[in-house]
């Protein structure tokens, strides 16, 4: 590899990060020219951007484990601090994520009461909403950049309810600001010349709102059922395979399959369907890492009938949280 190639891998790597500061910068660029002359050329930079942002905000993912300087920074940050100030930091971060999903709701609130006192407005009406669009695309992004980092796989396990919960209930609120988006944009492009659309309309964006929310929360409640089941069902098979003797490559085939059901399952988004924008039950290392010493235990039940504790002692942590949403007519 010459110099060059050396010097510009780095580049060829990690450019495409840049994407995501770009795109807000120029959404929110377009946004503030909203409501001047250059109305048109705002709403393209606002939904250019938009796209731009997202796009780009999928090359974050994994930033710190893939910079060997962000890791160096991280490890040297997670040794000099103690339980104490690392418990704080997290606290911080999540205190953060509960007062912009909070702020998100009581803006479309304010909005709606903004709406009622000045209805004629439909112009700055419009601009107004166009950050909501921005909170549909990207709030999801920036919830899971405040999840806990550095977690041993028991804490991470232990929070692991929580850490579902919150992934679901950014979600709804995400898909409520883009619902909101799609209200007002119909109310300040058709009100004024069809205002006696404005009752249907509003029923039917209201029952859109309930209805992804639902859809969400289903979704949650199924999964965690499903898995549930899943995971008792690769619990017994494993507690066939010691003393089955002639018939061990048939148990433990059994739990391989079993196995993998698990694995597809904790691989699922827990609060949508699209990769991109989802957040899976487990992180994808985490479930890698449970089926090699799932498939190692059950290779090893045939002669010790203690080999697959540590594996099911995870499979009971995962079980915990999914016990809570367990919903058989979901």
């Amino acid at each position: 590899m010459s110099i060059w190639d050396r010097r510009i891998a780095p580049v060829r790597a990690h450019w495409r990060r840049l994407l995501l500061p770009v795109g807000v910068v120029l959404s929110s660029w377009g946004n503030s020219l909203y409501n001047t002359p250059y109305r048109t050329p705002g709403v393209i930079l606002f939904f250019g951007g938009l796209f731009v942002g997202v796009y780009g905000g999928r090359f974050w993912q994994g930033a710190v484990d893939d910079s060997p300087a962000l890791r160096r920074i991280r490890h040297g940050l997670l040794t000099k601090w103690d339980a104490r100030w690392k418990r704080r930091w997290e606290n911080a971060k999540l205190a953060a994520w509960g007062t912009v999903v909070l702020g998100v709701v009581l803006y479309c609130w304010s909005l709606l009461g903004r709406l009622e006192r000045r209805p004629d407005e439909v112009a700055e009406n419009f601009g107004y909403a166009l950050p909501l669009m921005t909170v549909w695309a990207l709030l999801p992004l920036w919830a899971q950049s405040t999840e806990p980092k550095g977690l041993s796989n028991d804490e991470f396990l232990e929070r692991l309810s929580a850490r579902v919960g919150r992934a679901v209930i950014t979600r709804i609120v995400a898909n409520l600001a883009g619902v909101y988006f799609a209200a007002l944009t119909v109310y300040a492009f058709a009100f004024a010349s069809r205002p006696s659309l404005l009752v249907p309309v509003a029923v039917t964006l209201g029952g859109a709102m309930i209805a992804a929310g639902h859809k969400t929360l289903a979704r949650l409640r199924k999964l965690s059922t499903q898995l549930y089941r899943n995971i008792q069902a690769l619990e017994r098979d494993m507690a066939a395979i010691p003393g089955s003797q002639d018939k061990a490559l048939e148990k433990q085939d059994a739990a391989l399959r079993s196995l993998n059901a698990v694995q597809i399952d904790l691989w699922t988004n827990v609060d949508t369907g699209y990769a991109l924008y989802g957040t899976s039950f487990l992180p994808p290392h985490m479930v890698d890492d449970l089926s090699e010493r799932a498939k190692e235990a059950i290779e090893a039940l045939a002669v010790d009938k203690d080999a697959g504790n540590e594996v099911s002692a995870v499979l009971d942590k995962i079980k915990s949280a999914c016990a809570a949403r367990v919903d058989s007519v979901a």
